[in-house]
């Protein structure tokens, strides 16, 4: 199992409540703030803390099964505690179930949307997804908050480096870990280093093995220049290392110590397209343009839709999208509508499956779990189906037609009646005049047997426009 600095920290704040919400970590010299909110601990129920503290030291011992089966306990107890939510997310994420390791890191971020530990949870599940952009995405955006996180940035690195892209990499190193230490050892002092979550403590044997590495990705990058300075600069900044002095006394190199030196730039990020138009889109798309964003994609096929397209284009252009990026969930999803609208539901929902693991909106993931719950319900995986659903309202618990589906789920699969009406009531105190709730409340009534109340809701749902035709068929009768 992999190290989890997190968990390991997180069983020490539990166990001692009065320790104060701060707390060192000797790795790397590092020190993270701001970890929990001040009440976090002591809001825990009893019970609950003693079941989470129960699951901390189970993943700890990588007993992952029984760790989840108590963290989910504790969930009952106290489903608002955002760090049993978290632990949650790692246990699943230790258990290579990613899926749920996505929603429960993402779910805990909804409570405690600025924690970075969350936050790098999801980078990491993303990137064992395959999901690389996504997670540098996540990584960068607890930079932005922490500038010298150190285990954000190690772990940027390691994914610069794991994908082959050894110049970013070196960027991090140089840039992000290596010059602000420069920087600040000419007025080093204990009280003036802290910046940011980080403890500067200059020149130490963690802060050489950063120059190590990026002196051996320069070796295979092959960039001479930048190999001879770096050598000389880990010359001068310890110059009674053995193996530094041989490597500097190798490439020949006089000590040096500059802000400038062996610079690699991180490659551009790609540009979005500013010119949205449909008349210059469409124009675009006749003369075979590819997008050159995941926007410009995912705008392009909106405008595919608009146009009628014919469902074998809109395919191909979509699964040509998919393969130029590969992470959007919009993109995803528009694939498994087609396969719908092609009358494949098999291909739709694995395209869905694919769309609920990549990054989205809270309504979008809303939204693609409840097409996804449809789809795993009509092909008998239940258990499965429900879970979907619930996932859905989760992300949304506004989410009028995802109350409806589970209202149908309920009284057709699991034959509910009461949980079904109950929650078809959520779903009408939402929005009682969308015509899909209130044709799926005759639905309700039809499975039921109560055909005239049946007929009630369809007529309804008929005046406030909904699909003409299947509502006739099933007010004539005709309806199975």
């Amino acid at each position: 199992m992999r190290f989890n600095p997190f968990i390991s920290l997180l069983i020490i704040l539990v166990a001692s409540p009065s320790r104060p919400a701060s707390a060192q970590i000797p790795a790397q010299g590092g020190s993270i703030e701001g970890l929990f909110s001040p009440n976090s601990t002591e809001q825990i129920r009893p019970q609950a803390q003693k079941l989470f503290l129960e699951g901390l030291i189970a993943i700890n011992d990588a007993s992952l099964e029984e760790a989840l089966a108590l963290l989910l306990q504790a969930e009952e107890l106290d489903p608002e505690q955002s760090g049993i939510t978290h632990a949650i997310a790692d246990a699943y994420y230790g258990l290579n179930d990613y899926n749920n390791a996505l929603f429960y890191a993402e779910y805990s971020l909804t409570k405690e949307p600025m924690n970075p530990w969350y936050r790098i949870t999801l980078a990491q599940i993303l990137y064992a997804q395959g999901y690389y952009q996504s997670a540098v995405k996540e990584i960068e955006l607890v930079l932005s908050q922490h500038t010298y996180h150190w285990i954000a940035l190690t772990f940027l690195v390691r994914m610069h480096r794991e994908m082959g892209f050894l110049a970013d990499a070196n960027a991090v190193i140089r840039e992000r870990i290596l010059h602000p230490i420069q920087r600040a050892v000419t007025q080093y002092s204990p009280s003036r280093s802290q910046s940011n979550g980080l403890v500067i403590q200059p020149f130490s044997e963690a802060h050489k093995d950063w120059y190590k590495l990026l002196y051996r990705n320069f070796e295979v990058l092959e960039m001479r220049d930048s190999i001879a300075a770096v050598a000389g600069e880990m010359h001068y900044l310890f110059p009674y290392d053995q193996e530094i002095s041989a490597l500097a006394s190798e490439n020949n190199n006089d000590p040096v110590f500059s802000d400038n030196t062996g610079v690699t730039q991180a490659s551009s990020s790609e540009s979005a397209s500013t010119e949205s138009e449909q008349s210059l889109l469409v124009q675009k798309l006749q003369q075979g343009s590819t997008p050159q964003s995941p926007e410009e994609a995912i705008e392009w096929l909106a405008l595919l839709y608009q146009q009628n397209a014919s469902l074998t284009d809109r395919q191909e252009i979509a699964m040509e999208w998919n393969q130029l990026f590969p992470e959007q969930g919009e993109i995803l999803s528009e694939l498994g509508r087609i396969a719908l609208e092609l009358n494949r539901p098999s291909a739709a929902k694995s395209w869905l499956e694919q769309a609920v693991r990549s990054p989205g909106k809270r309504s979008q993931k809303s939204e693609w779990y409840r097409q996804l719950g449809e789809l795993q319900a009509q092909a008998g995986d239940l258990d499965l189906a429900e879970q979907s659903l619930s996932y859905a309202l989760r992300y949304d618990p506004e989410n009028e037609h995802g109350w409806a589906i589970l209202a149908y789920f309920n009284a057709r699969y699991r034959n509910n009646r009461a949980e079904a009406e109950s929650n078809i009531e959520q779903a009408l105190s939402i929005n009682s005049k969308n015509a899909a709730v209130i044709e799926l409340q005759g639905d309700m009534y039809h499975l039921f047997g109560e055909s005239e109340q049946a007929i009630i809701w369809w007529e309804k749902a008929l005046k406030l426009g909904g699909p003409t035709q299947r509502l006739q068929q099933k007010l004539s009768g005709k309806h199975e």
